[in-house]
């Protein structure tokens, strides 16, 4: 059994929960903050720490939050770990008391073909391998080198479309965390992000 973060915590990411957290079990997006399923020990700490009751036992779930079980479980692999407390979203008083936030959260999750750095990049795609490579359909360059690539990417991408970000299994949280953290500072409003298959 496992704890689960709902919707409400969308756009609000209060790290209350974190701090009581045991077993470090819990993983921050830009707007979300998930539990690792195969981490977390069901010691229900973290419940009541939630100022906005977003935090559910699995077998307690809201018959209209059960999706966020697969949500929980898919973005822990790609987000980072968390294991201190930090200031709430920057959007948090706007969106504290709103419901049906999910068209916020702005990432579906699922897989892509296997795609190796030979085959041809699609437009508006990031895909993002292990190696820490990045391709997109006209560049390509290395996340270490990303700082000097942020004009050239940025140019390559549609900002009214969707993007999506495809990240190889072993690829590092924080290289995730970067290109996710780029694309919100520049305003593209749909990002897709998806494990591409090995």
């Amino acid at each position: 059994m496992t704890f689960v973060v709902t919707e409400s915590c969308i756009k609000c990411k209060y790290t209350d929960c974190v701090e009581v957290c045991p077993v470090d079990c819990f993983y921050e997006g830009p707007d979300f903050l998930v539990i690792h399923p195969d981490e977390c020990i069901d010691c229900a700490l973290c419940e009541p720490e939630c100022p906005i009751d977003a935090i559910f036992s699995e077998d307690e779930l809201p018959s209209d939050q059960i999706a966020f079980i697969e949500i929980n479980a898919k973005l822990a692999d790609v987000y980072e770990n968390i294991t201190e407390a930090s200031p709430p979203h920057s959007e948090e008083p706007q969106f504290k008391d709103v419901k049906n936030k999910i068209k916020f959260l702005n990432i579906d999750i699922g897989t892509d073909e296997s795609k190796s750095n030979s085959q041809s990049i699609e437009s508006n795609k990031i895909y993002l391998f292990d190696s820490g490579d990045v391709e997109t359909n006209n560049q390509a360059f290395n996340i270490k080198d990303f700082s000097f690539n942020k004009d050239q990417l940025l140019k390559s991408l549609v900002i009214e479309e969707t993007v999506i970000l495809s990240i190889e299994p072993q690829a590092h949280h924080e290289w995730t965390m970067k290109i996710m953290e780029f694309l919100q500072e520049n305003k593209f409003n749909v990002i897709k992000m998806r494990t591409l298959k090995e």
